[in-house]
Parts: structure tokens; sequence; C-alpha cells
């Protein structure tokens, strides 16, 4: 039974913020059972507070009862420190008596195998019978500190809240971004565990409507419900809150140990990746990155267009940001204007070059004079980002002040106008976080090499406007939905595959169907030669590598002899088609993932598809530019582009037929499990696919089936 969307943000809410709470298994004796308890008195939590234990009649000062049932009052949320027999048991008490909420801390479900699903199962039927919201079980609670509100196993800092959410399928990451040094300071953190009834889409949805949180950030091993959690990055991203998200599972060992850990299924990390890319989620590579890429984009100030503005005091530093800031396309230094070039003239010596990257070694003497060059670059209108330079490793040295003078002005640039400001340090993570937590209170941002420019590359890139969805090519979808009938649910190639492709407007190379070596003779002789000859039983998905193509036959003896071996190796049908050598090969193809949707991939094709592994994919229902974007991301590109003197090719064409292939993606996409165009020739006028497989969604063909 699917609870209504009232009644989930109501008990997300009585999670997050419950008027009372229990703590089933509080106990003056046990770790956890007391520091539970703990945590809330030392929190300030205001709501009532009960224990659940039959032994005590107190615990801490706390009232405690023998059950649920025995409380004199249903609480909002019960945290439930028992063992996983227990905790099924209790959910199911809380369930019945009408608690809204629970966070179960206990192993041994989902993730130990048939025994413990099914007492798992047991949790997900009284919850969602009740409509109670759950965490967990396998994690270790949740924290909210803007409502000092600890549900969590496990001893909790009293700290001043955060801007930025966390939600971690994992307990050793959020442990490790809970104590971070950097200056992320968190909001609200979520252990998920199992994610039974509540699952990273609630969490996140429930942080898109807190005012108090201003970016979300996330560790993920897999998405139960892609659906609902990509709703929710839709409606971050138009609440303007990013979402940042550090994906494990890349590798296939990886992938195992997600099932292993959570019972979690992980899709290949590349669909993940596109679908991110697709819904504005922003993908960080390490815990580091995660957190330059908070501290960046918890700024109240937009990073426009990324235009960089930057003066420092260091040419050996300034190299390295060069350096590091060129491996971002999205950040550039644009001239600065003749009236900037005129302050600056008037502040600096005349050795220094007044340009942007501004070098100012040896032109500032005072706070002055670093206030009126900073605030020079500031009114640039060609500046969106101010960058100077600050370095905590020389406070309590001879060059202290030299930092306080830089810090300054970037703080007086910042109340001056309403552009992204930042400080660079040289060493990631030298600054102390409580520094940082003060300069962002100022609309500063300190990051450190080399992560800074990685983070504001990954800010501008968020702030860009989502094109909209492409419009499809005028293609009939009746004749397509008939052949997908007609298929019956089995692979083919050959002829039922390129007439589907060409139903859709495709365009595929002319073939003729024979039965005998004569037939091949006179299909070969009335196409004109050089031809190929290939088998065309419709059962056979894989020719090349059965020896099933013989191509640049020049003459009638040449067709007689490659017909003749491949009837006697127990072809049926072949095909004669004519033999296309001009163009490059590419290769076209839809994949659909049972859990993440239908995929369009377009790369380099015929034998060098795996060989080069030159291919880009995108999530189905293509937006404008995806197709562009998609080739110009391919190294095969150039080549498509015409090199050394080498025409270049009908790109335009290409483009259409990706797009023709994303249409039948955006209506058959559940009906098929895989297209295959490979190859499909560019050429200087137009393209042509000259082999293909479709495989249906329910298709049980072995691929080498003959």
């Amino acid at each position: 039974m699917k609870e209504p969307q009232a009644v989930r943000r109501s008990n997300l809410s009585a999670l997050f913020r419950p008027n009372s709470v229990a703590v089933v298994g509080a106990s003056p004796t046990s770790i956890w059972g007391r520091q539970a308890l703990e945590n809330l008195k030392q929190f300030g939590y205001t709501g009532k507070v009960a224990a659940v234990n039959p032994k005590y009649e107190e615990v801490l000062g706390y009232p405690c009862y023998p059950s649920i049932k025995c409380m004199p009052f249903v609480p909002d949320a019960v945290l439930v420190l028992r063992d996983s027999s227990s905790t099924v048991s209790i959910v199911e008490e809380a369930a019945d008596v009408g608690v809204r909420a629970a966070v179960a801390v206990a192993m041994g479900f989902a993730e130990t195998g048939a025994e413990g699903a099914a007492a798992q199962a047991r949790i997900v039927n009284a919850a969602r019978t009740a409509g109670m919201a759950v965490v967990g079980p396998n994690c270790s609670g949740l924290i909210n500190w803007v409502d000092r509100v600890p549900l969590h196993a496990g001893a909790v800092e009293t700290r001043r809240p955060g801007r930025v959410a966390l939600f971690a399928q994992g307990g050793g990451p959020k442990t490790s971004l809970l104590g971070n040094k950097r200056g992320v300071r968190w909001s609200h953190v979520v252990s998920c565990g199992n994610e039974a009834v509540t699952g990273i889409g609630d969490y996140l949805g429930y942080f898109v409507d807190d005012p108090n949180v201003r970016a979300i950030c996330g560790f993920i091993e897999t998405i139960r419900d892609p659906e609902r959690f990509f709703i929710e990055c839709d409606r971050a991203r138009a609440a303007g809150k990013p979402v940042i998200v550090l994906k494990a599972g890349r590798t296939e060992a990886a992938r195992k140990m997600a099932a292993a850990h959570t019972g979690a299924l992980a899709a290949p990390h590349r669909l993940y990746r596109e679908l991110f890319r697709r819904h504005g989620v922003v993908q960080v590579d390490s815990f580091e990155e995660l957190l330059a890429s908070a501290i960046a984009m918890q700024s109240r100030r937009s990073p426009a267009d990324g235009r960089l503005g930057v003066a420092h005091p260091s040419g050996g530093l300034l190299q390295l940001i060069l350096d590091d800031s060129a491996k971002y396309p999205s950040l550039t230094y644009p001239d600065f204007q003749p009236d900037t070039v005129n302050a600056l003239r008037s502040l600096l010596p005349g050795y220094v070059e007044w340009k942007n990257p501004l070098d100012s070694w040896g032109g500032v003497a005072s706070l002055e004079d670093s206030n009126k060059i900073l605030e020079a670059v500031a009114r640039d209108p060609n500046v969106d980002i101010v960058v100077t330079h600050y370095d905590p490793n020389q406070l309590g040295t001879g060059n202290a002040y030299e930092q306080e003078v830089f810090s300054g002005s970037a703080v007086k640039a910042a109340a001056a106008t309403n552009k992204a400001v930042t400080l660079v340090t040289p060493l990631d993570g030298s600054t102390p976080p409580e520094v940082v937590e003060d300069f962002l209170d100022k609309d500063v941002v300190v990051l450190g090499l080399p992560e800074a420019f990685r983070a504001l590359d990954r800010a501008v890139t968020w702030a860009r406007p989502v094109p909209p969805l492409a419009e499809e090519p005028p293609i009939d979808k009746s004749p397509l939905a008939k052949r997908i009938a007609e298929f019956g649910g089995r692979s083919v190639a050959g002829k039922p595959a390129l007439d589907f492709l060409a139903a859709a407007g495709i365009p595929v190379v002319g073939s003729r169907f024979v039965t005998s070596v004569n037939a091949a003779i006179s299909a070969a002789d009335e196409i004109d030669y050089p031809v190929v000859v290939k088998i065309g039983d419709t059962d056979v998905l894989h020719r090349t590598e059965l020896s099933g193509v013989i191509t640049n036959l020049r003459n009638a003896q040449e067709v007689s002899a490659a017909a003749t071996k491949l009837f006697e190796a127990g072809s049926q049908v072949l095909i004669i088609q004519p033999y296309v050598r001009e163009g490059i090969e590419m290769i076209l193809g839809l994949q659909t993932d049972d859990v993440l949707g239908t995929f369009v991939l377009v790369g380099q094709g015929g034998i060098w598809t795996e060989i080069m592994d030159d291919a880009a994919l995108r999530p189905a229902g293509l937006r404008v530019g995806e197709p562009e974007q998609m080739l110009a991301s391919l190294r095969v590109q150039r080549l498509l582009q015409g090199v050394r003197g080498a025409a270049a090719l009908d790109i335009e064409a290409l483009v259409d037929a990706v797009r023709r292939l994303d249409a039948i993606a955006r209506s058959f996409g559940d009906q098929l499990r895989s297209i295959d165009i490979n190859p499909l020739f560019v050429r200087e006028n137009g393209v042509v696919a000259v082999d293909a497989l479709v495989v249906p969604a329910s298709s049980t063909n072995d691929s080498h089936r003959r």
C-alpha cells in the first residue's frame, strides 16, 4: 500500500522534528542505551522523553516504562536500540499504537540473506500499514542540529547548526564526513542503512523543503527508487539547492561489496553518472571534493559564468593556479576592462603587468592598497568570481600581517559586491574549520589547492540553466510497435532489424536476401561490385564472431566461393549488400537497465568499438544540444570533422540518426533491452546502417545461437 504524499511529509516531520521521543532499550549500564539519552539531554531537546525497558522505572532522570504500549502518551518517534529479533516486534508494537516515526539501529536484516530479508519484510509491512517513517534498519540514526534532535546510537557533539544536510548509505563514510575538519557544518545527518521503508528520495525531499538547508550532500552505494530520487533532485535544482553526491561502486568489486553491505544491487556506474548529469546532481570523486564543493556551493553568491578575476602576490603560486584552473573549461580569465587597467596602473609599480590574472607582488604595502586593488578587480564587469591569496600557515610568522591584509580585503570586497569572493590557500585543509565558517558568514569562500578550482567548476556548471527536452523527429510509431510485436520476444538481426530501423527513418543499406549460390550471384550482379556476403539467418546475432561476414567481393567467382562456404557451414539465408567503404564507422545503440531505464549510445564503431572504448552515453529523452555534445566528447570527432585534408563528414545526418534512436527509446524503451547498430557509416552525404541487432525486453535468445 503506497502512502499518500501528505502522510509521507507529515511523518518525515515527526522523524526529524518529533514533539516526543521514546528510547527503547535505554539502560544506565548499556553504552548505547545510556548514550542516546545523554545525547538528548546535552542537545537540549525540548520535547517529551521516555525510556522503555522493563528493568527500570527511570533512566538518567527520564521515566521508564516496560513497553511502548504501557506509556501514558504515544511518542512521535522511537529510537530502537535492540537486537534484530526484538526490533521487529517493537516496530510492530509502535505501529499498532500510532507512533509516526522510528529509527531501527540493529543489523541482521536484508543484508544477511533470506531469513533477515523476511524479518525486514515484517518491518516494511507494519510501517506501511500504519504510514510510519522508518530509518534503517542497519544504521546509526539521524541528527538534526537545527531543531536539536539526536536520534542516534553513539555520542554526538553539540554544535552550531550549519546549512548543509547529509544522507549517507554507510556508517563509516557518515562518521568521516560528520567529523570533518574542513569547515563544513551540517544541519542534518542521516545514516540510511537498508532503507527498508524510508529512503534517500524521502530524505532528499525533506531537505529540499527545509528552509534551513542550503545544500545537500550524499554518500550513495545504490539508488533503490530512482524515479523518486531524481524527481527530488529536479525539485532541489528548482529550489536552488545543489545536490552533491559521492557514488561508490565504480568497479565490479565495489558493486558486489554494496550487495553484501546493505543488500543493495548497484547498476553500472556509467549509467548513474549520466543520470546525475541529466538531473543536475554534482557528482564528486572523493570526500575532499565533496567537502570543498559543499563549501563553495552553500555560498549565497552565484558563480555566474565562471569568469575569474585574480589578484595574487606570488608568481609561483599563481602559476599553479593557472595550471589547475586550466583543467576546467567553465573557468576563464577575461581581459580587464580599460577602467580596471587604469585603476591598477595608478596603484601598482610600472614593472607589474596590469592583466588578468594579476601578479601583485611588490605592489601591496598596506591594507588600503590591497583593498583598492581587489575592489578594482571586483568592480570589473567582466569578472564573476574574485580570487585572492590566503595562507594560514604563515599566521604566527613574520608574514602574518600579509595574510590579514589579503583576507581583510576579501571581506571588504564581499561586502561591497554581490559577486562570489574566494580565498585560495596553497594547501587544502590547512585552514582551521572555525576560520572557514567565519569567512562563510561574511560571504567569503575559503578553498585549498588542488580542490579549489574543481569545486568552483562544479558550482559554475551547476548554476547553468538546463536545456529543454528536444523535440522528437516526426516518426510514425505504429509500424515500429507492430514490428516489435512480430519479433515475439526473440532477438533479431538481419532483415527484420534493418527494416525496424528503416521504419524509424534511419537510412539502411540496400540488401538482397538469397537462399542459393546462383541467387547470390544474380543479386551481386544486380547490386554491382564490390559486394559483401554475410549470414542472413535472423537468429544468428553476431556474424563477425562466426566468420559470417565476407567483404570486398569483386566478381561472380568470389561471390560464388563465399556463398558456397557459408551455405556449407549451415546458413539457410545469405545477405548480399554493397560494400560500403567511404566514411567513418560508428556505433549507435540503446541499452535498458531494469532499474535506471533506457540510455542512448553513440561511439566509434566497426572493429574499433571495444578496442578504442570511444563512446558517449545519455539517458533517453535527449535535451536540446545533447546529441552534439555527445559527439563533441568523442575522440573520433576529429575524423568526422575532417583532418589532414580529408573532407568533413555529414555530422548533421549522424545527429538526426541519434535523435531518431532516442525517439524509439522514448516510446519503446520499456519493450527493448537493447538495439545495436554497428556499423553505421557516416559519409560526406548522409549515413547508412549496415548491420543491426534488436533485443526485446523479454528476449531469452542465446546471443551466439544459430
